[in-house]
């Protein structure tokens, strides 16, 4: 079974990491007092008719409404567009508004920063700092609240699919949770504000990280772990039964793949001794963090092998850059975890390939 792939660390901003490693402990929303995104695109107005066609042409079809009493329009919009995710940092002003949506091909999230939206017809409500999650083939009808803003995101349903076949062994579920709350004390909700508030870093400082192909398919497959972790899907549960420092300590290893990682970040990140993080290691994954940070690259690699992402020219090169100084030592380890050289499993993809 693969592993998800690393975060790009390389022109992260010294916040935008911080805010990561830190981890699942505690939700401390980050943009109440702004909209995030604001290094993207934005969109400012108080014509209702101009904002349904942006999200009409940037997200799904969307049909906008006035709610409550009447009010004044104050709508802006800041997104940031990766290829198969989309960020949105939105309000509407004082006017209140009804969205509705046609059925959805992505898993849709409304964040609430303040203020509430409710879902007409039901008696879900998520106010501040609360998650209502959408999933594919439902349709959107929400009332966002007079004054409130929030963050949207919209996770094309084919990449997590793809992200569970790939990372988990497992196919969709045929009957995942269709409108849910997800309330701001689950500690998989801290996770992904954090990675909210990692790309409004990137956004803000104009990183690389979210323009180039590698850093996006970073991203959005950790958005997709973040996904899963907000869902009570069978055959994932093991991650999440994982002590808190142990999870700490595999993000950030994940994040941090193809640079050098030390023992004493990782104490740091975890919050618990080496000692106790080492056993905890043993217990929960059994191997020590050194292994898993090999067994990881390794994995890595190989698959970049399998899908022909280099030749044998740059195997030596792709080994450096994934943390293996010396290629003999790299050859060596490769051997031993998968029966077989690294050019003999590029030499057999390329043979299927042709």
């Amino acid at each position: 079974m693969s592993q998800p792939p690393a975060a790009p660390s390389p022109g992260l901003p010294a916040s935008a990491r911080t805010s990561y490693e830190g981890g699942s402990r505690s939700l401390n929303l980050p943009f109440a007092d702004r909209l995030p995104f604001s290094g993207g695109q934005s969109f400012v107005s108080d014509d209702v008719d101009m904002a349904q066609g942006l999200l009409c042409n940037q997200l799904e079809e969307r049909r906008v409404d006035p709610a409550g009493a009447a009010g004044r329009f104050d709508i802006r919009f800041h997104w940031q567009s990766l290829s198969q995710l989309k960020l949105y940092g939105a309000q509407w002003g004082v006017q209140g508004v009804r969205v509705r949506s046609s059925p959805l091909r992505s898993w849709h999230g409304i964040l609430p920063l303040r203020g509430a939206l409710s879902q007409a017809g039901q008696h879900r409500v998520a106010g501040s700092g609360e998650l209502m999650l959408f999933s594919p083939g439902q349709e959107v009808d929400v009332v966002w609240h007079a004054g409130s803003r929030a963050v949207v995101f919209a996770l094309q349903a084919s990449l997590v699919d793809d992200h569970l076949r790939r990372y988990h062994d497992l196919e969709a579920p045929s009957s995942a949770p269709r409108v849910r709350v997800v309330e701001r004390q689950h500690p998989g909700l801290a996770s992904l504000v954090n990675l909210l508030r990692l790309v409004d870093g990137e956004s803000a400082n104009g990183s690389s990280a979210l323009l180039s192909p590698f850093g996006q398919e970073h991203l959005q497959h950790l958005f997709c772990e973040g996904l899963l972790d907000l869902l009570p899907l069978p055959g994932i549960q093991e991650r999440a039964l994982m002590p808190g420092s142990v999870k700490r300590a595999v993000d950030y290893i994940h994040a941090h793949l193809r640079g050098r990682i030390d023992m004493a970040a990782l104490v740091t990140v975890s919050g618990a001794s080496r000692r106790s993080l080492e056993q905890a290691f043993r217990n929960s994954l059994g191997t020590s963090p050194a292994r898993y940070i090999m067994s990881r690259r390794l994995l890595a690699i190989r698959e970049r092998l399998l899908r022909g992402d280099t030749d044998a020219q740059s195997l030596a090169e792709l080994a450096f850059h994934w943390g293996f100084s010396q290629p003999s030592h790299f050859t060596a380890a490769y051997r031993q975890a998968f029966g077989e050289s690294p050019s003999q499993t590029l030499a057999r993809r390329v043979t299927v390939s042709t």
